[in-house]
């Protein structure tokens, strides 16, 4: 789809200025200034399309939920947040400083009315609630990415924070998903297998998830053994579903939902079990890694892991660094 012609682009921001006005925390209005009308033009003719998984929803994001935004402020900020953070992702100096610091400004405003608007998700304001917590969710992998603080030694501490706005925002749509799909969303929700498809070489690498959390309950009775199971089970069908073609954000994000909270605790704890699953994970995001907003996670957290695991450990994820061609220097 072609980018709205300039004229519909002014006309969505003209609304946003008379229809939106924000308020701060000390109860001022924030209304929308120059700066705001560069990053609803980058919305409009870009930023929609890079996180659209295909043409038949490109419109939505680029009309429908600016439109959207213009009666909620909090979803106005969030996208104005990850417009700043794509222009960020493609400068520097000075000027990289300035749109971090416009996206971190928007996107503290967004988590406020996030905070608000998942209290009492209703009719009035579902669409609004499910497009604010997609775009939510996909900032809290942007922002360290493109603030260059996700560094090799920091990933994982990054991932694991992503993966809990993932969840507080997924279980908002969990709320919502059956109003959404009687609207003008209700496309977004369609499963959609047309992407493309990763080699189906992970059976094995499963089976072998499987058997080492066996082999490790039989060694210790105070193993996890049914909460890893759960974990790997719900890795065997991510990548089954990358390899039938579903569209690679869905299947990632899900499976940070889907995850049990222990396993997380586990990563902050450094198990080394729990790494090599993670790492496995890790194929999922190296596979999306042609979004700007995802960019090489995938090899920096597999890399951190490859770190921390020792040289038994790190035989299993052999797979991994096959699958990712990532390299893990000897240590």
């Amino acid at each position: 789809m072609d980018s709205l012609p300039p004229m519909s682009v002014l006309t969505c921001v003209a609304q946003s200025q008379s229809q939106m006005s924000p308020t701060g925390p000390n109860g001022a209005k924030d209304n929308l200034n120059v700066h705001d009308l560069e990053l609803m033009m980058q919305w409009c003719t870009k930023t929609y399309r890079s996180i659209s998984h295909n043409s038949n929803v490109e419109s939505i994001w680029q009309t429908v939920i600016p439109r959207e935004a213009t009666q909620h402020p909090a979803l106005m900020h969030s996208i104005l947040a990850l417009s700043a953070l794509h222009l960020a992702s493609s400068t520097g100096g000075s000027m990289h400083e300035r749109y971090m610091k416009t996206a971190k400004s928007h996107r503290d405003l967004a988590l406020l009315g996030f905070k608000e608007t998942s209290k009492n998700p209703d009719q009035s304001n579902c669409d609004a609630a499910f497009a604010l917590c997609s775009l939510m969710t996909i900032s809290s992998l942007a922002f360290p990415l493109i603030a260059e603080q996700s560094q090799a030694n920091t990933a994982l501490d990054d991932l694991c924070q992503a993966f809990q706005v993932a969840r507080n925002s997924m279980n908002v749509l969990a709320q919502i998903t059956d109003q959404v799909s009687g609207g003008e969303l209700k496309p977004l929700l369609g499963k959609d297998e047309s992407g493309p498809k990763m080699p189906d070489t992970s059976r094995l690498a499963i089976m072998s998830l499987s058997m080492t959390n066996s082999r490790l309950a039989s060694r210790n009775p105070n193993h996890e053994r049914e909460m890893f199971e759960a974990t790997i089970r719900q890795l065997g069908e991510s990548l089954e579903q990358l390899a039938q073609g579903r569209e690679a954000s869905i299947v990632a994000f899900q499976w940070m939902y889907h995850i049990p909270q222990r396993f997380i605790d586990l990563l902050h704890e450094r198990h080394p079990f729990a790494l090599a699953i993670l790492a496995h994970y890790a194929v999922v995001l190296h596979f999306m890694r042609s979004h700007w907003w995802m960019g090489e996670w995938g090899a920096r957290v597999i890399q951190q892991i490859g770190r921390l695991l020792d040289s038994q450990w790190r035989q299993s994820i052999n797979w991994v660094l096959d699958a990712t061609g990532c390299y893990i220097a000897p240590t």
